[in-house]
């Protein structure tokens, strides 16, 4: 209590100041013209007692909204209601503070509540991404004890392995996807052949063709981010296509992908690039976690790459890739 009362009078010295200073003006002023004090005396303690009232107030007040203060710094969290506690009076400076403290309040709150939702996505994914590993390591295992010849099948469970990894690793990273782009140009089509020879043993393994038309387009873009885009699309069109295959092509700006696959349902396309969401084809596929054409999208906002799907059950998905934002980049 000695503490907040020094600290009251360092603050309000200039009221009491002043009183002293003006009645002293006042004394003086009855003594040279041979006054009687009397009318001064009972004016001063007039004053006086009006003084001490208001300080009594204010202090109460003020020792009110200190104890406050107090046991809102000493919470963990802050909101807003607390604040609307506080007896803070018409002061406007008061009122300013109040309201800042209220607007960081509220963008505090707010990044709490975004990081609390992508720890969750993240916890989300792990065990998502736990649950998938498992089953190449254990086709792995099988081919090893009953099938020690099956180089093919074993190459193919290993490259769905580091598919995982990879992208666990591009999900991790994309919290700071700005940071991370390296944007420079690119040949497109080298790209695509990168993703094509990368998989040509599920292409081998399951007697698919895959035709790339010839074409030449030279972007800018970030290569490593552009590569994940394409190994998801075409990794998808290689695990829901039984017979037939997939054809490459450049149409003007648009690079378009399409397989002879099972399709997607018409009730499905909306949602294809939500986060966790694998639609009917996916809940009827062990390894499809519904999180790879999510982050296709998410990344390709960030390179200015528009992507659009269309598909037709029984006959196939087309899967286009539109790169025209980059024409003015050139210039």
């Amino acid at each position: 209590m000695m503490q907040f009362l020094k600290h009251y009078i360092k603050e309000k010295w200039v009221i009491y100041a002043l009183f002293i200073m003006m009645s002293g003006m006042f004394l003086a002023t009855f003594f040279l013209y041979d006054l009687s004090l009397t009318p001064f005396m009972d004016g001063l303690l007039f004053v006086f007692f009006i003084l001490v009232i208001w300080t009594l107030v204010d202090m109460r007040k003020m020792y009110k909204e200190h104890n406050m203060l107090q046991d809102i710094i000493e919470q963990e969290s802050v909101d807003n209601v607390l604040y609307q506690q506080l007896d803070i009076g018409n002061d406007m400076l008061n009122q300013d503070y109040q309201a800042l403290l209220k607007k960081v309040s509220t963008k505090n709150q707010h990044l709490e509540h975004q990081l609390v939702k992508e720890q969750q996505l993240l916890l989300d994914y792990y065990a998502i991404w736990s649950h998938q590993i498992k089953t190449p390591l254990a086709a792995l295992q099988v081919l090893v004890e009953t099938e020690p010849e099956s180089t093919t099948k074993i190459k193919n469970e290993i490259s769905t392995i580091d598919g995982y990894l990879s992208m666990m690793l591009h999900y991790l990273k994309m919290t700071n996807l700005e940071d991370d782009l390296v944007l420079k140009k690119v040949e497109l089509s080298s790209v695509v052949k990168k993703v094509i020879k990368k998989y040509r043993m599920f292409f081998i393994q399951k007697d698919l063709s895959v035709e790339l038309f010839p074409f030449e387009k030279e972007i800018i873009t970030d290569e490593k981010w552009l590569l994940f885009i394409l190994e998801q699309l075409i990794f998808n069109s290689i695990k829901y296509t039984k017979i037939g295959g997939i054809k490459i092509d450049m149409t003007n700006d648009t690079l378009t992908i399409t397989d002879s696959g099972i399709g997607i349902l018409s009730q499905d396309l909306p949602r294809i690039f939500e986060s966790g969401y694998t639609g009917f084809n996916g809940r009827g596929h062990q390894k499809a976690t519904g999180l790879g054409l999510h982050m296709s999208q998410n990344i390709a906002n960030h390179l200015g790459i528009t992507l659009e799907i269309s598909s037709e059950i029984g006959k196939g998905t087309v899967v286009g890739m539109t790169f025209s934002q980059f024409e003015n980049m050139y210039d």
